[in-house]
């Protein structure tokens, strides 16, 4: 360009034609102009490039928020290299190194998914599996992976690819959430579906939702999707229409005969309409929960018959009461109860009144050939069983020296553990009052055992049972109206606590029952008690929840290996610590075991309100309850004494009085085998 500008200007000198003049000036314009587009184009490469390391930089950084790994797999060389992140090692690994790294039964799964890729012609795909964050030290700090997977095929060859961009997503996180929702959405459901109560849901028309099994049971549906409920809504049922309009929804609590003839519901129901709004204060939905109570009516009924029932058989036995004081009064009738502890017979002439007591070596003196005199002698053997004579003797009561004729029934009684203690009886002059005192014995009994028994345990039962029942239906109705999964969390610890509270009543019934058909079952076997000390401890630590009680474990071996009943002596525990829970507010409650003379010695210690001493000797007894208010059924401690008896153990409370806390403990018989003391 330099050369042809010269020789123009060299022929513009020398004077040539004007037409090189021209020529001149359109390369000057071609040279500037060429200059120019070249400047441009410099300028705009310059942008791009600018531009392009700026996205570089913008998805450098995005890599590095999102925690994403990119791998490129060369499909020729069978070798995969990092690309952003450091999942493999610097160097880069082989295949085969990598699949063993991923899960054994995901290994097939990614095999798959890499062939779709490379055989099928697929540009772009995706997987799950789990891989080894440790790499090759093979830990198993399993990761669910997600790989987004790209193809690259060759210039020439656009059938064959050559690489595969993998970008791995790390979704462990993800699918633990996503495996927690439906974990509880499915407990809710269940919860839902199998509750006691029958509930459904309703939109603010009336428009029936979703419905349980029990509602449907109730409510005898045809189906599932009975018509009839469907295409009615809830303002339409017999139940509702005088009390629920679409203008007012209110909450409703009540109790009614449900009759729907057209699906041929007739029972008692108890029912529970909830109005649910939204944040606007707009009524969104409407809840109602059914339970069906025409058993509960029936044995309400039944049991004001049996009240009426017990009256009169009060009314009865007091008419008895009265019928044989007057025979005793008029009859020269007496009753007498003798102590073989003491050797001595006490006569009654009223009920409770002693009349006249002597030694069994005076009441032998009054027989003259009967076969009491002998009897006397040999006690225990004679007297085992109930014996009667009419015999003629000299008087008990009268003075002077006539002998007399009197009809003598004794009945033996025994202990606890069948020793005879004693025989108690009727000494009369008249045999037509043996019918009246039999008629009187069987009335006495049965309404005593039928009337305060039943009574008590009715009683008991009835409230105990109630109470976690009515707590478990309360928040089970609220539970669905929740929004927050921390609310709902909470009002699901409250039903399993209230749950727990209802099995364990139940076990004590169970146990209860178990010792009025024969005792309880001792069925000992080797354990490491010091092992189980500390699990039962754990369990009973959560069952605290007042803010000033500590609980104190003490457990002074690492391994204590024994002979015993294991369950029955948890039981004994999970007794011990639930009773010192309900009584104690402040302080701490300590529970803690040692060997002594021979055998396991199990305590457990409070700060709680105490046991006044004139009540300490009944507080194993069945029923037994110092604290009406306090909830439970009182045969806790009853069924401790009985395993400790069963056991052929001991126990017993220690308690300075009211408010100076107790100390509840028991001591069984038992070998050590192996043994380890804490240092």
């Amino acid at each position: 360009m330099k050369i042809l500008l010269a020789n123009i200007l060299a022929q513009v000198i020398t004077g040539q034609d004007t037409i090189y003049v021209v020529l001149l000036f359109v390369a000057f314009i071609a040279f500037f102009a060429t200059v120019g587009i070249n400047r441009i184009s410099i300028l705009r490469i310059r942008k791009r490039v600018g531009q392009a390391k700026e996205i570089s930089t913008i998805m450098q950084h995005t890599l590095d928020i999102s925690n994403n790994y990119v791998l490129k797999l060369d499909i020729r060389k069978h070798y995969a290299i990092n690309l952003h992140g450091n999942l493999l090692p610097d160097e880069g690994m082989s295949y085969e190194e990598s699949f063993k790294i991923i899960h054994p039964d995901d290994r097939q799964i990614y095999k798959e998914f890499i062939m779709s890729l490379v055989m099928e012609g697929k540009t772009t795909g995706s997987c799950i599996f789990r891989w080894d964050m440790s790499g090759n030290k093979h830990l198993g700090e399993w990761r669910y992976m997600r790989d987004q997977g790209v193809v690259e095929y060759s210039h020439n060859e656009t059938s064959t690819p050559t690489n595969i961009f993998c970008t791995l997503t790390d979704e462990t996180e993800r699918l633990k959430k996503m495996t927690l929702d439906s974990e509880l959405t499915d407990k809710y459901e269940m919860m839902f579906e199998q509750s006691i109560v029958g509930m459904a849901f309703f939109d603010k028309e009336g428009h029936l939702i979703n419905t349980n099994h029990k509602y449907r049971e109730i409510l005898k549906f045809q189906s599932d999707d009975d018509p009839y409920y469907l295409n009615n809504t809830l303002y339409d049922l017999p139940s509702f229409r005088t009390l629920l309009t679409h203008n007012q929804a209110e909450e409703l609590y009540f109790c009614t005969k449900s009759v729907i003839i057209e699906r041929g519901v007739n029972c008692y129901t108890e029912i529970h309409l909830h109005p649910i709004y939204n944040e606007n204060g707009e009524l969104y939905y409407i809840s109602c929960s059914v339970r069906d109570i025409t058993k509960e009516r029936e044995l309400s009924l039944q049991n004001k018959r049996n009240d009426l029932e017990m009256q009169r058989a009060n009314e009865e036995i007091q008419q008895y009461e009265t019928e044989l004081q007057y025979l005793m009064n008029t009859c020269d009738m007496r009753f007498f109860r003798t102590s073989l502890a003491n050797k001595t017979c006490t006569f009654y002439k009223a009920i409770s009144t002693p009349e006249k007591q002597m030694s069994l070596e005076e009441l032998a003196e009054h027989f003259i050939d009967s076969p009491f005199r002998s009897g006397l002698a040999d006690f225990e053997n004679f007297f085992s069983v109930p014996r009667t004579d009419l015999t003629y003797m000299h008087p008990f009561f009268h003075e002077g020296e006539e002998l007399q004729w009197n009809y003598i029934n004794t009945a033996p009684y025994f202990d606890a553990e069948g020793k005879l203690k004693g025989i108690y009886g009727l000494v009369r002059n008249v045999t037509d009052f043996i019918e009246k005192q039999e008629r009187l014995k069987l009335e006495t009994e049965r309404a005593n055992d039928s009337g305060r028994l039943k009574s008590m345990f009715m009683a008991n039962m009835t409230h105990e049972i109630r109470t976690p029942l009515n707590s478990i239906v309360g928040f089970s109705d609220i539970l669905p109206m929740l929004s927050t999964p921390e609310e709902k969390q909470e009002i699901v610890r409250v039903i399993m606590s209230n749950c727990d509270m209802l099995l364990r009543l139940i076990d004590d019934i169970l146990a209860t029952s178990s010792l009025d058909e024969g005792g309880i079952r001792i069925e000992p076997h080797q354990t490491d008690f010091a092992k189980t000390f500390d699990d039962i401890c754990e369990s009973m630590k959560k069952r605290i929840t007042e803010p000033g009680v500590e609980f104190i474990k003490e457990n002074p071996y690492r391994s204590l290996v024994t002979t015993i009943d294991n369950g029955r002596v948890q039981q004994v525990i999970t007794n011990f610590v639930t009773n010192a829970v309900k009584y104690t507010h402040q302080g701490h409650i300590k529970a803690g075991y040692h060997y002594k003379e021979g055998g396991l010695y199990i305590y457990c210690q409070d700060t709680g309100e105490g046991i006044p001493k004139e009540a300490q000797k009944k507080v194993f007894d069945r029923f037994v309850k110092l604290n009406d208010y306090i909830q439970g059924t009182g045969l806790g401690l009853s069924i401790c004494k009985a395993i400790a008896d069963a056991c052929k153990g001991k126990i017993g409370v220690i308690s300075g009085g009211k408010d100076r806390g107790s100390t509840f403990w028991m001591w069984i018989p038992c070998e050590i085998t192996e043994s380890e003391i804490k240092e």
